[in-house]
């Protein structure tokens, strides 16, 4: 499989840093450029907020039919290239379109999942661009000669789905992004966040609720590399999955040429209770890759939590809100809990 290795053994990473252009609806970059999508006239439109208080919009190309909660917003900052993220139109009709922006020109859009007698849903990406060392011949002292090596990667993951009876699971594919901004559809190869173990758990029958059909990316603070959050209904766990560079050398001729790949490795896995409430609750991966779950009181005067371990379920804990205490940095501090 080229670009993407699904490694569930120990693997060694040569990336020793890295740079990440967070994605969402709304996104900040290094320079203090604030970027958000939306929609307006049946067309998505991005937000440019710059740093010297000027503004801009840019309305992306043949993108009607989108569906605005599923925007997602990224820049390539070793480029400027901007990206926007999307499904169009819903139900098993749903698609995801991609589309990128760089020195005035727009790089698409181009759909790559659904539309094939499947539905793509729910999307999220992260840009990431991971730095590997990597020796390149030696001095006259026979010291080695260290060269680095680094690849912008669009990562996305989303959940698929092939008729409203399958449960569906998620996906990931990562995306390389080629220094004139135009994301490497080619080497693209999706790759199936289901069965990729030996082995499964007591599997219970649990509806696929809603909440289990939206993996997550996130970068790990410890390691720098991007981790993916999915759900595997056949199995009945959630799994994380660290997406980790490794550095691959190709023969072209005479010659050999170096590339980074990305690998999957797993990272943590966590059994599906039956006697969770999913269709209320929210999964959040928070501090040390803790899988918590939370979600509001009836009468909204707290937020109740618990943790996913692997010896189970934490017992239930009430955090009250009042003036000093609202809800966002409730949730906040919950993400933030540390063992």
């Amino acid at each position: 499989m080229r670009g993407i290795r699904v490694c569930l053994i120990a693997a060694i990473a040569l990336g020793v840093a890295g740079m990440t252009g967070a994605a969402g609806p709304m996104v900040l970059t290094s320079d203090g450029d604030l970027y958000s999508a939306g929609t307006r006239g049946n067309q998505v439109v991005i937000t440019a907020r710059y740093a010297d208080g000027t503004v801009s919009e840019l309305f992306v190309p043949q993108s009607a039919a989108a569906v605005e909660s599923s925007l997602q917003v990224g820049v390539d900052e070793a480029t400027g290239a901007v990206y926007v993220l999307w499904q169009k139109l819903t139900g098993l009709d749903a698609r995801l379109r991609l589309a990128g922006y760089l020195d005035g020109t727009w790089i698409g859009p181009r759909t790559f999942a659904g539309g094939d007698g499947t539905a793509a849903l729910n999307p999220v990406m992260l840009i990431h661009r991971p730095v590997s060392m990597v020796v390149d011949g030696f001095d006259e002292d026979g010291e080695p000669v260290m060269t680095e090596l680094a690849t912008t990667f669009l990562h996305i993951a989303w959940w698929s789905q092939f008729s409203e009876e399958d449960p569906g699971f998620a996906k990931y594919a990562a995306l390389e992004l080629l220094t004139n901004g135009v994301p490497n559809f080619r080497d693209m190869e999706p790759v199936e966040l289901q069965g990729l173990f030996p082995y499964g758990l007591v599997c219970f029958e649990i509806e696929a609720s809603e909440n289990l059909r939206h993996p997550k990316l996130f970068i790990e603070p410890g390691s720098n590399n991007p981790h993916v959050f999915a759900t595997d209904v056949g199995d009945c766990f959630f799994q994380i999955l660290e997406l980790v560079p490794e550095v691959e050398e190709e023969a072209e001729g005479t010659a050999k040429r170096r590339r980074q790949i990305i690998i999957l490795r797993k990272a943590a896995m966590r059994a599906i209770r039956p006697d969770l409430p999913f269709a209320k609750g929210k999964l959040v991966v928070g501090s040390g890759l803790r899988v918590l779950m939370h979600w509001d009181s009836e009468i909204g005067d707290s937020i109740h939590y618990l943790e996913l371990d692997a010896d189970g379920v934490s017992d239930t804990k009430i955090l009250m809100l009042d003036e000093d205490l609202g809800h966002e940095k409730a949730t906040e501090l919950i993400r933030e809990l540390r063992h």
